[in-house]
């Protein structure tokens, strides 16, 4: 790469930088943000099954389920860029990370509780195990300028 060019200038540059940072990152991390990715992989899949289904018959309100997929799709598209800027920037981006896995634990305790075992189950062991193996990447690294190190 020549002087002033930015990572994304030149075809596949993401590409190469993301298998770079996976191979480097921590183990603990790489399951973290393959997990991620599987998490917005299934919100864009429902994103979509959403709005194609609300072409349908039977839809009684098509403004509010074409909404809802194309909400989906687009939350979808942000966890797979927090996947991936995860093992990237790791810093910046392990905050939004628990944030979305600590939101998920109760919406998967509300369904467990509600009889929806099938929903309710696998989205808080994604959420617990996210939230364990960023714990296991050390969330505050002291720095080596740090006298208590």
């Amino acid at each position: 790469m020549g002087r002033g060019e930015t990572p994304g200038a030149r075809p596949g540059a993401w590409a190469r930088e993301t298998t770079t940072a996976l191979m480097a990152a921590p183990r603990a991390l790489t399951v973290a943000a393959a997990l991620v990715a599987a998490e917005g992989l299934l919100l864009v899949g429902l994103g979509a099954f959403q709005v194609i289904r609300g072409f349908g018959n039977g839809i009684d309100d098509l403004a509010r389920a074409e909404f809802g997929g194309v909400l989906s799709l687009g939350c979808g598209l942000v966890v797979l860029v927090l996947a991936r800027t995860l093992v990237v920037n790791r810093a910046a981006t392990k905050s939004p990370v628990i944030v979305i896995q600590l939101l998920c634990v109760p919406v998967g305790a509300a369904m467990i509780q509600n009889g929806l075992y099938a929903y309710g189950i696998p989205l808080l062991v994604v959420a617990v195990a996210v939230i364990a193996a960023l714990a296991a990447t050390g969330l505050h690294r002291p720095s080596d300028n740090d006298p208590g190190t």
